[in-house]
Order: structure tokens, then C-alpha cells, then sequence
């Protein structure tokens, strides 16, 4: 009975706004991770050896690559030597009341 409430609970969250976008960011930044990781390998760099170059410890490119991304000025420094870029967008909360109207 416990295991169905927190699923019931769980759905309910889903339903809400702010865990949707919640949700849409952690997979935004899951996107970025595979970015970091897929390159990191590509180029045959370990994360200590791309921490090194970086300056940074390979803990702070652990976090990165699980999407832990506190620091974007070292998610940055990481992402150019991998051949990327930072880009940054706000983007209104509630989409739908910031889209332009039908012209009819």
C-alpha cells in the first residue's frame, strides 16, 4: 500500500508545473553531460588528465559529467577545451502566456 501512494504521489508531481521544468532542465543538463563525456572520450582524455589541463580537480569533472553543473565558469572552461561553448538562454517560466498570439 505504501510503494502505490508514493507512486500516486509521484504522478502528482509530474502533473505540476515546476517539476516538469524541473525535469526539462535536468535533461538539458544531461544532454550537456553526454556532450562532455562523449568528447572527453572521443579525444582519449581521462578525467584527471582533462582536470589537469583545466586546472580543476577531477571531482569538479565527475560533477559535471553526472550534470552537477554549480560552477558555470568551470563548465565553461571545460566545454572549450572539448571544442564547445557555454550558451545561456532565459526562457519564461510559463511558456504559453509568453508565446504570440494566433492571428486569425
Amino acid at each position: 500500500m505504501r510503494l502505490k501512494a508514493v507512486e500516486e504521489h509521484l504522478q502528482e508531481k509530474r502533473r505540476h508545473a515546476s517539476f516538469r521544468e524541473l525535469q526539462e532542465l535536468d535533461e538539458e543538463k544531461l544532454k550537456v553531460a553526454k556532450v562532455i563525456i562523449g568528447e572527453r572520450i572521443r579525444q582519449r582524455l581521462s578525467q584527471t588528465l582533462l582536470a589537469r589541463k583545466l586546472g580543476v580537480t577531477q571531482q569538479q569533472i565527475s560533477k559535471l559529467e553526472n550534470g552537477d553543473f554549480d560552477n558555470l565558469g568551470t563548465l565553461q572552461k571545460v566545454l572549450s577545451v572539448l571544442g564547445y561553448h557555454v550558451r545561456v538562454s532565459a526562457v519564461p517560466l510559463d511558456r504559453e502566456a509568453h508565446t504570440h498570439p494566433s492571428r486569425n
